[in-house]
């Protein structure tokens, strides 16, 4: 019976957690920090393997893992997300199963994923090296994805700073052992190996924490089946729309590996880097805030709403921080980091940088699509979006190769971003929703001090760690006001106020001296049916 209502206690006490916004604030501190230091040492091990490896083998890598990434599609089946609600609002025994079926059916997954990157390379027919690469590389795959479930785990409960730690010191390990391949074995199949290193310690440690207790729903020791099926349902329109948008975001490299040469896949990859640093950004805040918006729905479309807002400007104002940082200097910290031979690929990374900004942004719009059930919706925008590349790509790729690729991915993305904001503000119908004017000012400042910088980088070209530095702080003090002035965004209203300002707390839950509220939902034992 004590066990019963530790689970009970432990259940309603993640409960609280997921409403919390100063939680969702913390758990995304936690992760941008862990991300960013982790995007840091990825690039820095990237670089390393780009000079390390001859021009056509850096493109093999890049294709190799760019195959990789679209095989979320497959791996990931919008799962993940769908299951959120189950694990924050079922009781303890039908969490504990969810969560023992859904790394069963994730792993599962994993290894359909593993066939089928074996199975595109030898049906292609691509070169050996890539089909020997993708045998090894694949491991990834079947260890990451139910890595990821695990994640879930943590994200229900907002306990993701032990997975942050483990990314970290992961990505640690994965730079050593990149260091020691390119210093004593810098061939293709050798470079590839700290990948799955990364993800053997990552996988590691949310394992120990789960079975302690210390993440989530201990898993159940009996795998119930029967929840797959809820499952794959409730996730099949938010599946058909994350794979497209997984598409959307990868077939620019497919297509150039097809189209073009492997040498062209390796410069494209190359912006694509610099974009996935915006990619972590955008992981790093909705992560918690998917939880969040999942458990404040329908109950306080208030908080919805201003949760919402802040974390639209918030992620603006961090996307095009690294715009303004990135776009004046491309051409020196691309030389720098990849080498000369990578400087031609600076335009088409300033394109994809900024494409990279809107998908973010569109994200957080797909976020609350689903966590007000408009699923439905998704797989129509992302195939507007996915058609509208696929339509303008072979044409630019044809004429302009991998730059070519980058403007079509960008136009795709303001597509994908325009009609993700109109469902939104036309579904949720919540008033003041979407912070325009903030947006639009943020945006002007961050033009102003782009085309400031860059015209001081083209008359005197001065190191670049001089223009980079003075632009990011001229705009990080402006950009601050505005948010403050238009929005009352401070990092202090971020975290939220250091009660328990929570659904539960005020529609019948605990407060930290264990006592009820009066909500009707409570009176009316309406919480004991779930």
């Amino acid at each position: 019976m004590s066990e019963q209502t530790a689970a009970i206690d432990e259940q309603a006490e993640g409960r609280r957690r997921a409403q919390s916004g100063r939680a969702a604030a913390n758990n995304t501190a936690a992760m941008l920090a862990a991300r960013i230091f982790a995007a840091a040492l990825g690039l820095l091990g990237t670089t390393l393997i780009a000079r390390s490896l001859p021009t056509v083998e850096w493109g093999y890598f890049s294709f190799v893992f760019g195959l990789l990434g679209m095989l979320a599609i497959v791996t990931d089946l919008g799962v993940g997300r769908a299951v959120i609600g189950k694990l924050v609002h079922g009781d303890p025994t039908e969490a504990s199963e969810v969560a023992a079926s859904f790394i069963v059916l994730r792993t599962v997954l994993g290894l359909v994923g593993y066939g089928l990157a074996i199975g595109y390379v030898l049906a292609m027919r691509c070169p050996t090296p890539v089909v020997a690469a993708t045998a090894l590389a694949g491991l990834v795959v079947v260890i990451a994805t139910p890595s990821h479930a695990l994640t879930i785990l943590f994200q229900s409960t907002m306990r993701l700073t032990l997975v942050a730690a483990a990314e970290s010191l992961a990505r640690c390990v994965q730079l050593a052992l990149t260091v020691a391949a390119v210093l004593w074995a810098p061939t293709l199949l050798w470079v590839v190996v700290p990948a799955i290193a990364y993800e053997v310690v990552a996988v590691a440690v949310k394992v120990v924490a789960v079975t302690r207790g210390l993440g989530g729903p201990i898993p159940a020791r009996r795998i119930e089946l029967r929840w797959w099926g809820p499952m794959l349902r409730e996730a099949l329109p938010l599946s058909i729309g994350l794979a497209l948008i997984i598409m959307l975001q990868k077939v620019g490299l497919l297509l150039l590996g097809h189209a073009d040469s492997f040498e062209a896949v390796g410069l494209f990859a190359v912006g694509m880097k610099f974009a996935d640093l915006l990619d972590t950004a955008a992981v790093s805040v909705v992560a918690p805030l998917t939880t969040l918006l999942i458990a404040l729905w329908p109950d306080d479309p208030p908080r919805f709403r201003r949760y919402f807002r802040q974390a639209n400007v918030a992620l603006i104002a961090l996307g095009l921080l690294a715009l303004v940082a990135f776009w004046p200097v491309a051409g020196q910290v691309i030389g720098l980091l990849f080498g000369e031979n990578f400087v031609e690929a600076a335009d088409a990374g300033r394109i994809q940088v900024a494409a990279g900004l809107l998908g973010a942004v569109a994200n957080l719009g797909l976020v609350a699509l689903m966590a007000t059930g408009r699923n439905t919706l998704i797989p129509w925008i992302a195939a507007l979006a996915l058609a509208v590349n696929l339509g303008i790509a072979w044409p630019l790729i044809d004429r302009m190769s991998y730059e070519g690729a980058a403007i079509a991915g960008l136009i795709a993305q303001v597509v994908l971003l325009i009609s993700v904001w109109i469902a939104v503000l036309t579904t949720v119908r919540l008033r003041r929703l979407l912070p325009v004017t903030t947006v639009a000012a943020l945006t002007g400042v961050a033009v102003a001090v782009v085309v400031a910088a860059s015209l001081a980088q083209r008359h005197w070209a001065p190191p670049w760690i001089l223009t980079c530095v003075p632009a990011c702080l001229i705009y990080v003090l402006i950009a601050g006001s505005i948010m403050r002035r238009t929005e009352g965004l401070t990092i202090r209203s971020l975290r939220g106020p250091e009660t328990d300002d929570t659904v539960a707390n005020r529609s019948g839950g605990t407060d930290r001296r264990g006592r009820h509220g009066d909500s009707p939902r409570v009176r009316t034992g309406a919480d004991g049916e779930h």
